[in-house]
């Protein structure tokens, strides 16, 4: 048989506009004595929860279905206005029909189409069953010895392990495995004691090999691959991801953080959940109220933006953010500042130097007599000032950052303070852009050398932090 060209581009035609004009997803929800109107079928999003399409009753029957919209694999759900829910997994197929009845969506649910799918709801059953077991053993705990009812639950929680347990084994590959590994917490090995040289057991170095073993596995029982998981209630992945970089590496080093931080991103490949780690760990050092932690922010603009590695923002604000990590370099804990030079705040032609200082430590504050808090701030640092600066041996270098030069003068009038105050209006350099002052006051903490030992800290941590420079300063 010969086709003509014409007979060609026809059957191509056809076949791309039937490609276009099939749906999305088409799923159906099919409920028996349902008394729903509408119901609403909703996904999981970084812990949120989201709405994804709502159907009207249709003699019992629920459809949603979409030309143009797609949905990402993940944990979905139906609900409506009467506290009915039932849970389902979006894997690779999206024509689903489920079928449940009003009384127990969960217990009730069937589904077709999807052999994935039909596993996830034989066990989801399967557990909720478990579910009301449980329920039956805690209700009725009163009427039985507590020695029954202990081992009654005992039997219980192993039966729902074992479930788990099989599923995994069987189907490693499926996202219902991913999820149940993925909530399960990694189990450190048991670390034999530590002992000092004089033979003494070191309880705390045993504690410390638990904890650094504990943050080297973290993740492990996690498919950080797995963008799906990103697309799970809260509980599954989202809280322990927080609970990861928000507790256990809370007060670590800027450089262990880094190092941690491009040890799990290197496990995610190139997908969402890459994007998530690079954008969410960013994000969180960029806020964090932790001295010394602003080194991971440009360490990962340094890694993950300037190399092109991370794509995921429009092209301004990765322009943006690279700019801002390049002006907090200059401000990381040790960084050397160049000397800064104003006119004195009463004569613009006697000019002060922060070289001046020759004390062991220098104060460069930046304030404004119009600022509400560096009212209340700038006469508490004055009262510091003149109780510890021979005790800690420094001197103040205090920048007026803005406003009449009217009203820096009556305020240091006021207070009597007769530390070193300069007109921040006239400098040797923008030192707004090189130190980034978008708020007042700021306090830096700098040596004889200018370099920088502490930053942005409240007065009424002052003693606190001069107590700790004495000592050594902080290993950041």
């Amino acid at each position: 048989m010969k086709f003509c060209k014409c007979t060609v581009v026809c059957f191509l035609l056809t076949v791309c506009l039937n490609f276009m004009a099939k749906a999305q997803y088409d799923i159906t929800l099919e409920i028996k004595n349902c008394t729903s109107d509408t119901i609403l079928m909703g996904y999981y999003r970084f812990g949120g929860t989201y709405a994804a399409d709502t159907a009207v009753n249709n003699k019992g029957k629920f459809v949603f279905k979409n030309k143009k919209k797609t949905l990402e694999d993940g944990i979905y759900f139906f609900t409506d206005n009467q506290g009915h829910f039932c849970e389902f997994l979006m894997m690779k197929d999206r024509n689903l029909k489920f079928k449940t009845d009003n009384d127990n969506w969960t217990l009730n649910l069937e589904v077709k189409g999807s052999k994935d799918e039909e596993l996830y709801v034989d066990f989801i059953t399967k557990s909720e069953n478990f579910g009301k077991q449980y329920k039956q053993i805690l209700n009725g705990r009163e009427s039985v010895g507590k020695q029954e009812y202990e081992n009654e639950m005992k039997i219980l929680v192993q039966k729902n392990d074992s479930l788990k347990e099989d599923f995994i084994q069987k189907h490693p590959n499926h996202l219902l495995s991913k999820i149940l590994l993925a909530a399960k917490p990694v189990e450190p090995p048991d670390f034999p004691m530590v002992f000092t040289p004089e033979g003494k057991a070191d309880s705390n170095a045993w504690r410390m090999q638990g904890f650094y073993w504990y943050k080297q596995h973290y993740f492990d029982n996690v498919d950080l691959s797995c963008d799906a998981l990103l697309n799970t209630n809260k509980q599954i992945f989202i809280d322990n991801y927080n609970y990861y970089w928000e507790t256990v590496m809370k007060y670590e080093k800027a450089d262990s953080i880094l190092y941690y931080a491009d040890y799990w991103i290197s496990k995610t490949g190139n997908g969402k959940m890459f994007n998530f780690f690079v954008k969410d760990i960013s994000t969180r050092y960029l806020q964090s109220p932790i001295m010394g932690h602003d080194k991971v922010y440009v360490g990962m603009m340094d890694r993950y933006l300037k190399t092109g590695k991370y794509t995921d923002l429009v092209p301004s604000d990765i322009e943006n953010n690279i700019h801002r990590a390049d002006i907090w370099r200059n401000l990381l804990i040790g960084k050397q500042i160049p000397d800064l030079a104003c006119p004195d705040s009463t004569s613009e032609s006697a000019w002060h130097h922060l070289d001046e200082l020759k004390t062991k430590y220098k104060f460069l504050v930046f304030w404004s007599a119009t600022c509400g808090h560096c009212t209340t701030e700038i006469p508490k640092l004055f009262e510091f000032y003149k109780q510890y600066k021979k005790t800690y041996d420094f001197d103040v270098f205090a920048v007026h950052t803005e406003g009449e030069i009217s009203e820096m003068k009556d305020f240091i009038d006021k207070h009597g303070i007769n530390w070193i105050n300069v007109n921040g209006l006239i400098a040797n350099y923008d030192w707004r852009e090189y130190f980034n002052i978008e708020k007042t006051p700021v306090i830096y903490i700098l040596n004889s050398n200018d370099e920088i030992l502490a930053k942005n800290i409240p007065v009424d941590n002052l003693k606190q932090i001069m107590d700790v420079l004495e000592k050594g300063g902080f290993d950041l």
